[in-house]
Parts: structure tokens; sequence; C-alpha cells
């Protein structure tokens, strides 16, 4: 059974890693164009690569969910591994072929990173490639740059297929010795920002949102509940104010720092709205949602972003998250009066609230292969809007880098949109058929439930 308050977390992880490569291109064309103008989205989308973390944490609390009948031994192993592998590789093959595409029309390049930069790989072409689309550590980024987060996930795969094999009442225990390799390596200096050969992948602190998540679905398929509403209001409150905080990559915030600071409060927030779900009581979304809103617009109002002043980030932050928890606390209150004075008007309401959060679990649905494919739609558009002429009279407009607010808005709108377009279109032509085709085979081989 599919949690849909999971799935529609998903959907917005992926929408934040949309809007922060379209803000890291939009940057891009600022500069080309020599334009002193700030980005249009900035602050809280400025670290949208916490929708990474976010689905780092979804994948561990998921892998919980989906394994919590199984019976461990190495059938259910085996079956667990071949059911995570071949969900990620296909699609993936698809995504890096189109980012083979883009290396030999250029040159031998390969797009590395969301602004368009683009250089050679130190390593001998053919072992690059192979370890690209093997999603094997490497110094290089893959030839599609967000595979490095695909090479964590299969690493996860393959040691949470070897805790299958252990009995169900030792999985805690394990994943408490594991965190505790993590820590220790770190201490001894043996991590690295990023994962460039077995070693740094193997200790890396990342895999530490992993193990959070399988710690949440352990609380909550054991019925583990408590405060669950509290909770998801606070994790809601603390992952927008860390995110607001967030100022440049540092070797802290590429390791320990988006972990602690990003990964604990999506973790958090995933066992709230599980366990609501779970409960019934998805009512409570409805002030979390309210009170992130309120607390995001208020952030965006100072126009700041991750280079300003920390101590202008963190007045900000203060008080965007002081009007977050007022609005929640007013959404409560007028909850509460209405279901005391006007309930019919408060059930009138359910039709609204229950289509929203299954549009987001759609785009949860479909978020893997927007994940893959959606920075070729944004640099198809790009490069469209390029071509517009500098002294064209549409330039204000088509023409991104150009003065004004309006094709900036334009390429946030049009981008966001077109990345959900093609993340449909890979997941109806490249995702869901290799899902029903491997299914189908998976049923043979091992004769048991789809995981």
């Amino acid at each position: 059974m599919k949690l849909q308050s999971v799935q529609a977390l998903r959907g917005i992880a992926a929408l934040l890693v949309v809007l922060y490569h379209a803000r890291a291109l939009e940057l891009a064309a600022l500069v080309r164009s020599g334009s002193s103008e700030a980005a249009l989205i900035g602050g809280f989308f400025a670290s949208g690569f916490a929708g990474v973390d976010l689905f780092f944490v979804i994948s561990g609390f998921i892998m919980v969910w989906v394994t919590q009948d199984l019976r461990p031994g190495p059938i259910a192993s085996a079956d667990f591994l071949f059911a995570r592998v071949t969900r990620v590789y296909p699609v993936w093959w698809v995504a890096a072929a189109l980012g083979l595409l883009y290396m030999v029309l250029s040159g031998g390049v390969a797009l590395i990173d969301s602004s368009g930069v683009a250089i050679k790989p130190g390593t001998p072409e053919y072992q690059y490639l192979v370890k690209s689309f093997l999603l094997i550590p490497q110094a290089d980024y893959p030839v599609l740059l967000i595979g490095w987060t695909l090479i964590h996930e299969i690493y996860f795969y393959l040691v949470f297929a070897l805790l299958l094999l252990l009995p169900r009442r030792f999985l805690p225990f394990a994943l408490l010795g594991w965190g505790a390799l993590i820590v220790g390596a770190s201490l001894l200096g043996l991590s690295l920002p990023i994962a460039q050969n077995v070693l740094t992948l193997v200790v890396h602190p990342m895999t530490m949102e992993f193990i959070f998540g399988a710690a949440v679905g352990l609380m909550v398929t054991s019925g583990m509940f408590w405060r669950t509403g509290l909770i998801t209001l606070l994790s809601m409150l603390w992952l927008v104010a860390a995110m607001c905080l967030q100022g440049v990559p540092s070797p802290y915030t590429l390791q320990w720092g988006r972990v602690l600071e990003i990964g604990l409060p999506c973790a958090g927030l995933i066992y709230g709205m599980a366990s609501l779900n779970d409960q019934g009581r998805l009512a409570w979304l409805i002030p979390a949602v309210a009170g992130a809103v309120a607390a995001v617009l208020i952030n965006q109002l100072f126009g700041l972003d991750p280079a300003s002043p920390v101590e202008a980030r963190r007045g900000a932050v203060i008080l965007a998250v002081i009007i977050g928890g007022v609005t929640m606390l007013i959404v409560l209150w007028t909850g509460w009066l209405l279901g005391q004075a006007r309930p019919g008007w408060l059930l009138a309401t359910t039709a609204v609230w229950r289509g929203l959060l299954g549009m987001f679990a759609h785009l949860g649905n479909w978020s893997y292969s927007i994940y893959l494919f959606h920075l070729f739609a944004l640099g198809i558009l790009q490069r469209l809007m390029a071509r517009t002429e500098v002294t064209s009279p549409l330039a204000p407009i088509f023409r991104l880098g150009a003065p004004g607010i309006l094709d900036n808005l334009l390429f946030v709108t049009a981008g966001t949109a077109a990345a959900i377009a093609a993340g449909w279109v890979g997941y109806m032509i490249a995702e869901q058929p290799a899902q029903a085709a491997f299914g189908w085979l998976r049923q043979r081989i091992f004769r048991t439930r789809t995981v």
C-alpha cells in the first residue's frame, strides 16, 4: 500500500530540485548578459537541493515500509535487490544515454552542472562511461550530473539487502551499527564532500539520511505514534528555517551540515505525515502547509540569497518562522471553531484538500522521471530563449537575462511546467513500461508481491 502523504512529499522533493536548477540557469544567464539583477527566486528556493535530502530520507523509510511483511533470508534479500535495481537502472540508462548524446554533440565534454558549465572527464572516456552507466563512484560526476545521487541510492540498496538476511528484530541494531561506522569514519577524517571512490561512498555522512528514514519506518510500522500532528508542524517550520538559513556551500554544509540541519527535519516530517496518514488524521497537513507557505513568502520578501550576511538571513528566518507558527495556530483555531459551529462548511472543503494531495501524489508517481529528465527540459527552454535577439522588442519577455522580471518569470513558470511534462513523458514511455516488464519477470522468478 502506498502512503499518499509520502508520495506527495516525493512530488514536492522533485519540484524543489527543479526550482533549484531553474534558479541556477537563471543566474547563469544573468551573469552572461552582464546583468546585476538578482534571481527571481532566492532564499528558500536557493536551497532546493534539499529535495535530494528529502528523497534520501523517503528512500530509507520506503525500504522498511515495503519489506515489513517479508520473511528475512536470501530469497527476500535477492527479491528486494532485484526490485530496486530494476527500478533504478532502466530509466537511468535512458537519461544517461541522452547525456551521452550531448557529450558526443559537444565534442567530448559532459554537462556536469545546472549552469551549463561543461568539462572533459579526467578519466579515459570508456572507463568514465562504464562507471557512469553502472553508477560506480568515480572522481568525475556521471555523464548526467544528478546520477551522483543514484550512486548513493544503489549503495543503500546493497547494504539494506544484506540487512534483510538478518531476523527483523536485529534491524534496529544493524542500523545503529551502520550509523556508528559513519560517525567514526568522519571523526577519523575519512569522508569527503563528494564520494569519489568506494571508501568515501561507504563513509559519506549523507548515508545517515537513509538511516534516519529507515528508523522512522521502524517506528511507523511498529505503531509508535506520539504527538504526530505537533511533530509535523514543528518539522515543517524547522525544514523551512533550515533551507532559508543555508549559506554558500562548504565542506560542512555538503556533509554533516545538510544531514543535521535538513535531514533531521525531513525525518521528522516523514514520521509525522506517514503517521497521520496511517491514523486517518491528514487534516493536520492544512495548518502545516499554510504555515510553511506563509514562512516562505515572508522570507522571500527580504530578497536574500546564500551569499547574504548571516545576520540578515538569521533575522529574516526568525520573523518568517514566527509568522509561519502564528499562521498555523490561526488555521488550527479556525478549524476548531468551524468544527464546533459549522461542521458542514468544514466538510465541504474536504474534496479540495484531497484533490490537492492527490495532485502532488501524482507528481510523486512521476518524481523519478521528473528528477532524471528535468535538466533537459530546462536546458532546451534556456537555449530557445537565448535565441531571441537582444534588440528585439520581445527581448524583455523572451530573452533570459534581459532587464526586468518578465523573462525570469516566464523561464521559471514555463521551465517548471516543461520539467513536469518531461517527467510525465519519461514515466509513460520509459519508467512505467520498465516497471511492468520487470515486475512481470520478478513475479516469475520470486513469485512474490512487488516492492
